[in-house]
């Protein structure tokens, strides 16, 4: 579903920014050729010019299905209801490959967002990261947030390139040492000499200052990408390299993460395995949405939904 303005919410200002600038760009790529079907012009000119419409149409490997008069079928909704149906001639293959494009952002745009969330999650970090695999994610970010600023497309594609190679080795590094420390941290079943040389709870909160911090390395890396693959429209890609990251960092340990982490004291009704949990609530619905990515990148959409106001035709 393309939606009348881009959902970049929670992202920072300067990707939120750049992002709608994008999502513009390819929105209105995709309104001028809906602006070119033979018939749509007709018909929104009767609407209410300044009124948020949605057109619906249905692909079929890739072309539009058509009636027996060879037309293609298509409705126009206005607040959950059918407005009017629509039929129009085909038109070019670039109608399929513009509604791909905008479509593979919002949903790599949308999956970044909600990871954006449960890393703010993450109270306890460190302001200086020494640590070199956190390091190298961080120099990821910080290629991919300067690519941003490049005019030249073509520079701007190999920059954020490196960005993503970059943030792939930092993550592969980065969900080891997680690993590793989720291991290190105490279990929450308290032995009978427990506590009487040490507190396991102030164990539990250092051990998991590292885990924290490479958990909140990892999804800011994983977000980063999933911005790269928008940016660079590759949502097949996307798929099959970002649901192995999503996989690889579940399997680090996060379940066991959870229940260590309810060693440490809440504070402020914060609750440490709050963020943990949040992981793996939308884990799977992360997934489902990466392999939206797919279906859209082998043209195997169910519909293609488009919101806009007729005037923005009108004016094309």
């Amino acid at each position: 579903m393309i939606p009348y303005q881009a959902p970049n919410v929670n992202l920072l200002t300067e990707s939120a920014d750049f992002h709608s600038k994008n999502f513009s760009e390819k929105r209105n790529a995709l309104l001028s050729e809906v602006r070119c079907i033979s018939g749509i012009p007709e018909i929104v000119s009767n609407f209410s010019q300044d009124t948020v419409y949605k057109l619906v149409a249905v692909p079929e490997g890739g072309k539009l299905l058509k009636d027996s008069a060879g037309n293609i079928k298509g409705v126009f909704y206005k607040d959950g209801k059918i407005v009017e149906h629509a039929k129009f001639q085909a038109v070019h293959p670039s109608f399929i490959k513009a509604a791909t494009a905008v479509g593979s952002q919002i949903l790599l745009v949308s999956i970044a967002m909600q990871l954006n969330r449960i890393e703010k999650e993450i109270s306890k970090i460190r302001e200086e990261l020494h640590n070199d695999r956190v390091s190298e994610i961080l120099s990821g970010v910080k290629q991919f947030r300067n690519a941003m600023k490049a005019q030249d497309h073509e520079r701007q594609s190999r920059l954020i390139e490196n960005a993503i190679q970059t943030l792939h080795t930092g993550l592969e590094k980065t969900v080891k040492s997680l690993t590793m420390q989720i291991k290190e941290a105490p279990d929450t079943e308290i032995g009978f000499f427990d506590n009487w040389l040490t507190n396991k709870a102030t164990e539990a909160k250092e051990k998991f200052e590292l885990a924290e911090e490479s958990f909140q390395a990892c999804l800011l890396g994983i977000k980063v990408l999933f911005e790269c693959y928008a940016t660079i429209n590759e949502p097949d890609v996307a798929a099959s390299s970002l649901k192995e990251n999503l996989i690889q960092l579940k399997n680090s340990g996060i379940e066991t993460a959870a229940k260590k982490a309810r060693l440490i004291p809440a504070k402020a009704n914060v609750f440490p395995e709050g963020p943990w949990l949040s992981f793996l609530e939308i884990e799977s619905l992360l997934v489902n949405e990466i392999d939206n990515c797919h279906f859209l990148a082998n043209n195997e959409l169910e519909s293609i939904e488009i919101e806009f106001k007729p005037i923005e035709l009108m004016e094309k």
